[in-house]
C-alpha cells in the first residue's frame, strides 16, 4: 500500500501499488484501485492515466503524459480506460475506482508500462511529462507483459565491493543488472560472503520474497547493499563475495560473479605479527641452545667451535681442532633425562623429589621457557584456526532502495530460509488460548554462540499464535543464561512465554508511558529449542 502526507493533516494511500499480468492481443481485463482517505474529513481526488518509464539506475521513474494529437493506440496508457472526472471520498473511508485494460490487436509483444496517478489536485500536463508535487500524488502501478516474441535477456553489468581493504568486518556491494530484453525482468538470488577458510559470513537475499525491483527493458539498475560481520579476532584476512542471479519466466537463466576484499584491523594484525614473529625468534633461539648443548655434551666450547668454523672456511691447516666424538641429535635430551632420573634417585623422600624436579627444571630454564612459549604460540594458532573455522557468526545487513534502507539481522534471513521451507505454519492459533490480539511487542534477541536461534524461537512461537515485532542479533558478549525482559504490567504474558524458553529467568523493568509495552527475550547458550 502506497501512502503519502499530502499536508500536515491530510494523508492519502492507494492498493495496490502494482499490478503485473500477462496478456494477449484482444484481452480485456476489468479491475479496480482501492483509494484509502485516512482523514477525518471529506477529500477530493483525480485520477489520470500515463505511461511510465526507467529514469536512472535506481528504480525510480517518470511519467510521460499521452497527448490526443500524437496518440497511436502502442502504448498502455492508451490502453488503459478510467474515470477522470473528481472523485470525493468520505472521512476514514475508501473508494474502489474501476478500470478497464483493452489490449489492442497489433499490441507489440514484451513489456508494457503505465501508471494511474491519484492526486488531490488535477495533474498538469507538460510538454514531456506529467508535473505532479510528490507529496500531493500516490500512484499504481502496470507492468503489463505481451505475448508473443519475448526476448528475455540480461547481464550482471558491474559487481564491485566499495572498498578493498577494511579495518573491520563491514562492506558495501553495488550489482548494477542490465536488462538486454524486451520484457520487465525481476534479478533474484544472493550474495554470500565467505572469509578466507571457506566459511560463510552473511548472505544478503535479493528481490527475494518481493514484487518490486524490478528492471525495465533497455535499462540498467542498480542494487546497493551493506554488510556488517561479527567482530571476531580470527575473521581477518581475504574474504569472498560471490553473487549469483536469476531471471526469467520462461526459462530460467542464471549469473555469477565475485569479487573480493580484505579484513586487516590495525590493531589485530599488529598482534598477529607479533607473535608470528615471537614464535620465529623463540624456535630460532631455541634451536642454536640445542647446538649449543650438543657441542658442549661433545667437549667442544661453543666460542672456539664458532671461531675454528670461522678460520676453516679461509683455509684448513695441520694441528686444527677436530671432534672425535659423535654425538647423536637426541643427546642432549637423553642428558638432561639422565640428570633428572639421578637427582630423583638421590632423594628417597616425596616432598624431597618435588624439590629435585623444581630445581631440575630452574637449571634446565632455557630449555623450558622456549618450550613453554613455543606450546603457548601453538595453543594461540590452533585457537585461532578454530575460531576461524566456525561455521557462522552473528551478521546483519542494510538493502538500500530508493525511499528507504531495509536492515535485516542475521536472525531474520535464517527465518526466512526457514519459511521458504516451509515450516511456518500459514495460519497460526490464538495466542494464550483467547480471541484477543496482542497488544503488546515481543522482541527476540540472539545472546548466545549459536546463529539462528531466535529464527526458531520465532517458529515457535508463531505456532502458538504470538506476533514477534522484531527479531535482532546481539554483537556483543554471549549470555550464558536466556532472560525475559518485560515491562511490569506484563508479567503474566512474560511468565506464559517462560514455558517455551525453558523457565528463562525473568526480569521486570518498569513501563515507558512513550512507547509501546513490550516483552524482549534474550536467548543465551542454555535454551533448546521446545
Amino acid at each position: 500500500m502506497a501512502q503519502t502526507r499530502v499536508t500536515d493533516s491530510l494523508s492519502l494511500s492507494v492498493t495496490p501499488t502494482l499490478f503485473q499480468m500477462s496478456a494477449s492481443p484482444t484481452q480485456v481485463w476489468n479491475s479496480s484501485v482501492k483509494v484509502i482517505n485516512n482523514n477525518p474529513r471529506e477529500l477530493t481526488v483525480f485520477a489520470k492515466v500515463v505511461n511510465f518509464a526507467p529514469q536512472g539506475e535506481t528504480g525510480a521513474g517518470k511519467f510521460l503524459p499521452v497527448f490526443e494529437d500524437t496518440t497511436d493506440g502502442s502504448s498502455l496508457a492508451e490502453w488503459i480506460s478510467i474515470d477522470t472526472d473528481a472523485i470525493t471520498i468520505a472521512p476514514e473511508a475508501s473508494y474502489s475506482i474501476p478500470f478497464t485494460v483493452t489490449v489492442p490487436e497489433n499490441a507489440a509483444p514484451g513489456g508494457h508500462f503505465a501508471a494511474i496517478l491519484i492526486s488531490t489536485q488535477p495533474p498538469v500536463s507538460g510538454v514531456e511529462t506529467i508535473k505532479v508535487a510528490t507529496s500531493q500524488v500516490v500512484t499504481s502501478l502496470f507492468f503489463v507483459r505481451i505475448a508473443g516474441d519475448v526476448i528475455e535477456d540480461g547481464s550482471v553489468r558491474e559487481f564491485r565491493v566499495a572498498h578493498t581493504f577494511v579495518g573491520s568486518p563491514k562492506a558495501d556491494f553495488e550489482v548494477r543488472f542490465e536488462n538486454k530484453g524486451n520484457v520487465q525482468l525481476q534479478p533474484q538470488g544472493e550474495i554470500v560472503i565467505t572469509n578466507m577458510w571457506g566459511k560463510e559470513r552473511g548472505t544478503i537475499p535479493i528481490n527475494q520474497q518481493t514484487h518490486f525491483g524490478n528492471v525495465l527493458p533497455k535499462s540498467v539498475r542498480k542494487f546497493e547493499f551493506s554488510w556488517k560481520g561479527e567482530q571476531s579476532f580470527s575473521d581477518i584476512g581475504r574474504y569472498k563475495v560471490a553473487l549469483t542471479l536469476a531471471y526469467g519466466e520462461d526459462a530460467r537463466k542464471f549469473v555469477t560473479t565475485t569479487d573480493y576484499f580484505y579484513v586487516i584491523p590495525v590493531k589485530a594484525g599488529g598482534i598477529t605479527l607479533s607473535l608470528i614473529l615471537l614464535f620465529v625468534l623463540i624456535v630460532r633461539w631455541s634451536i642454536k641452545a640445542y647446538v649449543r648443548k650438543m657441542l658442549l655434551l661433545a667437549g667442544v666450547e661453543p666460542e672456539s667451535s664458532e671461531r675454528e668454523s670461522r678460520r676453516r672456511r679461509s683455509f684448513v691447516r695441520e694441528g686444527d681442532i677436530r671432534i672425535n666424538k659423535a654425538i647423536s641429535l637426541k643427546a642432549p635430551m637423553q642428558s638432561g633425562l639422565d640428570d633428572l632420573h639421578d637427582r630423583i634417585i638421590k632423594t628417597p623422600a616425596f616432598f624431597g623429589k618435588v624439590t629435585a624436579v623444581y630445581a631440575f627444571t630452574f637449571a634446565y630454564k632455557r630449555f623450558f621457557i622456549p618450550l613453554l612459549s613455543i606450546l603457548l604460540c601453538l595453543s594461540v594458532f590452533v585457537f585461532f584456526i578454530h575460531n576461524a573455522r566456525k561455521e557462522q557468526r552473528d551478521y546483519e545487513v542494510v538493502i538500500h532502495t530508493a525511499d528507504t534502507q531495509i536492515k535485516l539481522s542475521s536472525e531474520d534471513i535464517l527465518y526466512n530460509k526457514t519459511k521458504t521451507d516451509g515450516d511456518v505454519p500459514a495460519t497460526p492459533l490464538t495466542a494464550l488460548g483467547t480471541t484477543t490480539q496482542q497488544q503488546y511487542e515481543i522482541v527476540l534477541v540472539n545472546s548466545s554462540d549459536t546463529p539462528g536461534l531466535a529464527a526458531l524461537l520465532q517458529t515457535t512461537l508463531l505456532s502458538k499464535g504470538y506476533t514477534i515485532t522484531d527479531l535482532q542479533s546481539d554483537f556483543e558478549k554471549s549470555k550464558p543464561k536466556t532472560v525475559i525482559v518485560f515491562d511490569t504490567s506484563l508479567q503474566e504474558e512474560a511468565l506464559a512465554l517462560s514455558k517455551y524458553t525453558n523457565n528463562a529467568l525473568l526480569s521486570a523493568r518498569p513501563t515507558q508511558s512513550t512507547s509501546s509495552p513490550s516483552i524482549t527475550i534474550y536467548i543465551g547458550n542454555d535454551f533448546i529449542s521446545p
